[in-house]
C-alpha cells in the first residue's frame, strides 16, 4: 500500500519532479505506480492495456513536466490522469474489437490488504462475510467505495475522477453502506456529510 504523503510533501515531490530532478520522477513512479497498476486493472481487467498506458502515462508527464501546473495530491491527478487514458484507449479499441474491454466489465475486487474498511471488526468471518458482499456491490459503488475508503480520496476527488457529480458520490456511498449493513449485519462506519 502507498505510504501517506502529506499535502506539503505531494507538493515539494511534484516541484521538483516539474523543475527536472530525475530521483523525485523516480520517486513518483515508485510510489504511485503499484497502485495506479491495480486502479487500471479493476478497471479494464486486460493487462497489457494497464501496463501500456501507465508507461504512456509516466512518459507523457514526464515530457511535459515543465508545462505542468502546480498539484497538492498526486494521487488524484494520477488516478484522473489513468483513468482517461485508459478510457480514451478502450473506446478506441472498442471501434475495432467490440466488446473486450468495456467498463462496464470492470470488477473491483478489494485485496486483503486493502480492507481498511472492516479492520476494525476484528473477526475474520465478518471480514470475509463483508468482503463477499462488497463485491458483490455493482461496479459504479465498488469503484467510488474503492477510491474514497482504500486510496483515501476526498468525495470531490473522486466525483471529479469519476466524472460524476459531488451528489452523486455521496447518494452512491450512502446506497452501498446501508446495502452493506443490511446484507452483513454489522455497522459499517460512514463519514457525515
Amino acid at each position: 500500500m502507498t505510504p501517506s504523503l502529506t499535502t506539503a510533501e505531494h507538493i515539494q515531490l511534484w516541484n521538483d519532479f516539474r523543475t527536472g530532478s530525475r530521483d523525485a520522477f523516480d520517486k513518483l513512479y515508485t510510489l504511485f505506480a503499484p497502485d495506479l497498476y491495480r486502479y487500471g486493472y479493476n478497471l479494464v481487467r486486460n493487462r497489457q492495456v494497464v501496463e501500456d498506458c501507465l508507461h504512456e502515462l509516466f512518459l507523457h508527464i514526464h515530457d511535459r513536466r515543465q508545462r505542468l501546473g502546480p498539484v497538492d495530491n498526486i494521487r488524484f491527478y494520477l488516478y484522473r490522469a489513468l483513468r482517461r487514458r485508459l478510457l480514451d484507449t478502450i473506446t478506441r479499441l472498442n471501434r475495432y474489437d467490440s466488446d473486450t474491454y468495456l467498463f462496464t466489465d470492470a470488477q473491483f475486487l478489494i485485496q486483503p490488504y486493502e480492507t481498511s474498511l472492516i479492520e476494525s471488526e476484528g473477526l475474520e468471518q465478518q471480514q470475509q462475510r463483508v468482503l463477499h458482499e462488497v463485491n458483490q456491490l455493482p461496479k459504479r459503488q465498488k469503484e467510488i467505495l474503492y477510491l474514497v475508503y482504500m486510496k483515501g480520496l476526498s468525495y470531490q476527488q473522486a466525483a471529479t475522477v469519476m466524472d460524476i457529480s459531488l451528489k452523486s458520490v455521496y447518494n452512491t456511498i450512502n446506497v452501498a453502506l446501508k446495502r452493506l449493513r443490511c446484507l452483513v449485519g454489522v455497522a459499517v462506519g460512514q463519514d457525515s456529510y
